[in-house]
């Protein structure tokens, strides 16, 4: 006894399997690019926007603590201030008086120690520290990270504190820390900030543009320093 099969019932020859396990290999290297490609983008996204609340609460705070100083504190030890690098101010309190520093560490990569009032304070690499001092109790608050200009080098002006006249002229300030203090101190009547910041991720693709970020002048609030 023969048993014949159908001759409608046909399979799938070699060269046909190879084309469909081809194409669906592409359709899913397509599939995955845009599923990366997409996700990079998202934390590049993010990455912005932490920049940006940083950079908008820092302005904040800057503002505020210029804007209500009664004047400067000049540190002649290193580091000095004013300088481009480094500011402290006499800010009034509810209580009465606290010095607000603020101190930029341009190292890249390392920490250095900063003393604060008699207090020895760690300044986090690349980044801008707020330090309040009321009495002997010194608080500090990181207000930026990833403080650059996008070429990786360190103290080239990713971060600067600026001083001007009355008039709105500026002081030299592309030396730091500044040996003329004493001369230039009386004819400070306004300060700015000017920093840029980036996230780099080496191989990850979620580098962000780099931010750059000015304030206005502000005029210290002191009447009599004004004058």
């Amino acid at each position: 006894m023969k048993f014949h099969g159908s001759k409608s019932a046909k399979g799938f020859t070699l060269v046909e399997l190879l084309i469909g396990a081809s194409l669906s290999a592409a359709v899913l290297a397509a599939v995955l690019s845009s599923y990366i490609f997409l996700g990079r983008q998202f934390a590049r996204l993010a990455n912005q926007q932490a920049l940006e609340t940083q950079a908008r609460r820092a302005i904040g705070f800057f503002t505020q603590d210029v804007q209500r100083a009664t004047g400067l504190v000049i540190v002649s030890t290193t580091p000095a201030s004013p300088a481009a690098n480094r500011l402290d101010l006499t800010v009034p309190t509810t209580t009465g008086i606290s010095t607000v520093t603020y101190y930029f560490n341009s190292s890249l990569t390392a920490p250095t120690s900063v003393t604060i009032s008699s207090t020895t304070v760690s300044m986090p690499a690349a980044s801008l520290t707020r330090c309040v001092t009321i009495g002997t109790t010194v608080t500090t608050l990181t207000l930026l990270r990833n403080i650059s200009d996008g070429d990786l080098s360190a103290a080239d002006g990713d971060l600067v504190f600026r001083y001007f006249d009355a008039t709105g002229n500026p002081y030299d300030n592309n030396t730091s820390p500044y040996t003329t203090t004493t001369s230039y101190l009386p004819g400070i009547r306004q300060i700015s900030l000017h920093f840029s910041t980036q996230i780099v991720t080496r191989n990850q693709g979620t580098t962000t543009p780099v931010q750059r970020n000015d304030t206005s002048r502000l005029a210290l609030r002191n009447r009599s320093f004004l004058q």
